[in-house]
């Protein structure tokens, strides 16, 4: 679960990796290469009362069972054989760990593991990929800053050709952890004796660790007692002057040993806190997974139950949402930028908005990417209500009147000269209303479009993901039905505007308005025209002054049921453009209220019933726990057993 302060011995396959580590561990492992190297074996020595030895292998309870610590007369020999027919029955490498633990009075506590020797070509009917995957295993040790890397060099192999001290400096950049131990000084030819000296030194390739240096038990010696083999060791470093330059405590398997224990010691002390942390943080964070799990789901009452509980609990939080109530959990969840803020002036004369782009005066919704950030529902869906309402009212129906009079003309029944039927008014009135159906649709599919993204987005936030797919499947059902209910309102209230109706005074107010406005500006011209009377002769006075009585005299006459039919184009014009006024108003209000509030938010309760509705089976089969789930679960709580009880013995 989190790796510990240990000792790595990585070099080259041969390179007397298995002699290091029986050396410093008194234990006689095989040395075939067909049972040794092919896959990693840890070795821990602990101080205990009596001597005792076990092996493990993670996941294999036969062999744990048959070598489970008992005294210590195991032949390590079987041990390492019975792991290979149990690693390496199928793979020529194998990526799990065998585990020996040696107790006794004597020992002191050190923990090393022996990785299977690097590689370089394959052999006729070995697997090429093995090459890559031995490399891979070691590296996931060589990596870890808790390792220290005890790299097997051996003494007739120049250190330019050493293919471990590169892997290691590339993970170890300033070789703080790297120790190189030299091997097999026997192997070398007396004259180049003194280079090697100087390597060991640390004079040739600095390291800031040192050297380390031990003769090798060759292959004829496997048999010989560790005492004997240590005496033949003594007596090599005295064969030679040059060996006295090394300090006693850099060579021979003694004087190795306590060295890695003391720098074993002072690195556990270095890494200690770090160590403490990571276990708290990961204990920590396998009560989060298991607190994610929620309480176990083990029958179809408990199940039920708790589909319930999410339906309560969601209702409660999308009902606040949809009221402009957040949560500041989804917010800080769910961060985006906010979008541009809309700059709107509407008055009974102008209306106008700008978005901050190119576009902002065109009659086209606005797009879900720049109108309105999903976390804040009900303020992006006021800026889509506010654009409809301003595009709705931009434009004012003031049609031409030669377009009213060819209408007119073309409508005409058997109406007297200087009448104008109510058909033809609302026919006329029929081409602006056909243009506000698009724009109308096109809105309000953008609106509850909007609302169907935002609402979908806090359902996979807030629902539990076993039942999060049952939770959007309902509502796609509930979007689609409502969507549909929808479309028809929109055809309903259009359906009711073909039958123009008002009873608002406003109506008759805009229309009095529009001519006291046509009155006032005939008798605006007739005062202008009497105060310059001084500059004209008197018949062209006479002449003048009578034209501008005759335009007075029909505007006075505006109210007589018998005024002409240039006058009745000019009053059908007004109705029209009065009527637009009002029916926009009426229509923008209307269609918000009986479409997107009604149907999409009022109305969100439907979509509960419909959770409510849910077959039994399909609630039982998503939360009922599964066995991997129920595995997973005593999992993480034995991983918090067990570091628990770790921060306890450290």
């Amino acid at each position: 679960m989190i790796t510990i302060p240990q000792i790595a011995i990585l070099g080259d396959q041969s390179s007397g990796k298995s002699s290091v580590l029986e050396a410093i561990t008194q234990l006689s492992f095989p040395r075939n290469i067909e049972t040794c190297t092919r896959f990693a074996t840890q070795v821990s020595l602990r101080q205990g009362d009596s001597p005792q030895m076990s092996a493990s292998i993670e996941g294999e309870s036969e062999f744990n069972d048959k070598y489970r610590a008992q005294g210590s007369n195991w032949d390590v020999h079987s041990i390492v054989t019975a792991a290979n027919t149990i690693l390496c029955a199928n793979t020529e490498i194998s990526e799990k760990v065998l585990e020996i633990t040696i107790t006794g009075p004597a020992l002191s506590p050190l923990t090393i593991i022996d990785l299977p020797g690097y590689i370089n070509t394959t052999i006729d009917g070995q697997d090429k990929t093995i090459v890559q995957t031995i490399r891979t295993i070691n590296e996931r040790y060589i990596k870890d800053n808790r390792t220290i890397i005890l790299a097997v060099v051996p003494a007739n192999v120049d250190l330019n050709n050493i293919f471990v001290l590169g892997e290691a400096e590339r993970h170890d950049v300033n070789n703080e952890r790297t120790i190189p131990i030299v091997t097999k000084p026997d192997t070398i030819e007396q004259d180049l004796l003194p280079n090697l000296i100087q390597t060991i030194l640390n004079k040739r390739k600095f390291m800031k660790l040192g050297y380390l240096v031990m003769r090798n038990s060759s292959f004829k010696d496997i048999d010989m007692p560790w005492e004997e083999a240590k005496k033949l060791e003594e007596e090599f470093f005295k064969s030679s002057p040059l060996w006295l330059q090394v300090p006693d405590a850099s060579k021979g398997r003694v004087s190795v040993k306590t060295f890695l224990g003391e720098l074993l010691f002072s690195h556990i002390q270095k890494e200690l806190p770090s160590l403490r942390k990571d276990i708290l943080d990961l204990a920590s964070q396998c009560d989060k997974d298991i607190a994610e799990l929620g309480p176990p789901v083990s029958s179809a009452d408990v199940a039920k139950a708790k589909y319930i509980d999410s339906i309560i609990k969601l209702k409660q939080s999308l009902d606040a949402l949809l009221a402009g109530d957040y949560s500041f959990g989804y917010m800080n969840q769910h961060n985006s930028a906010l979008p541009k803020q809309s700059s709107v002036t509407m008055d009974d004369n102008n209306y106008s908005i700008s978005d901050g782009g190119d576009d902002a005066n065109n009659s086209e919704p606005l797009s879900l990417e720049s109108e309105g950030d999903f976390r804040f529902v009900r303020s992006s869906l006021y800026r889509h209500y506010q654009r409809y309402n301003v595009v709705m009212n931009r434009d004012k129906y003031i049609m031409p009147k030669d377009k009213i009079t060819q209408l007119v003309l073309q409508y005409k029944g058997h109406e007297l000269p200087g009448f104008i039927s109510f058909s033809t008014f609302t026919k006329i009135y029929m081409d602006t209303l056909d243009q506000w159906i698009d724009i109308t649709k096109a809105h309000v599919f953008n609106i509850h479009y909007f609302l169907y993204k935002a609402i979908t987005r806090f359902i996979s936030f807030s629902t539990d993901p076993l039942i999060k797919d049952t939770f959007l499947f309902e509502f796609d059902k509930f979007y689609n039905s409502q969507v549909a209910k929808i479309e028809s309102e929109i055809d309903n209230i259009f359906a009711d505007e073909r039958s123009p109706f008002t009873m608002n005074k406003y109506y008759y107010d805009n229309i009095l308005k529009s001519r006291k406005s046509a009155a006032d500006d005939q008798i605006q011209k007739l005062v202008d025209t009497m105060q310059t009377q001084t500059s004209l002769t008197g018949e062209q006075a006479k002449d003048n002054l009578r034209q501008h009585l005759q335009s007075f005299t029909n505007i006075a006459r505006i109210s007589d049921v018998n005024y002409n039919e240039q006058l009745a184009m000019e009053d059908l014009q007004e109705q029209l453009a009065s009527y637009c006024k009002v029916a926009r108003k009426r229509l923008v209000d209307v269609f918000l209220q009986q479409t997107i509030e009604r149907h999409m938010i009022r109305n969100i309760r439907l979509y509960f019933d419909m959770l409510i509705a849910v077959d039994d089976n399909v609630i039982t089969a998503r939360l009922i726990e599964s066995p991997g789930k129920q595995a997973r679960r005593k999992e993480l709580a034995h991983k918090v057993d067990v570091l628990r009880k770790s921060l306890l013995q450290l």
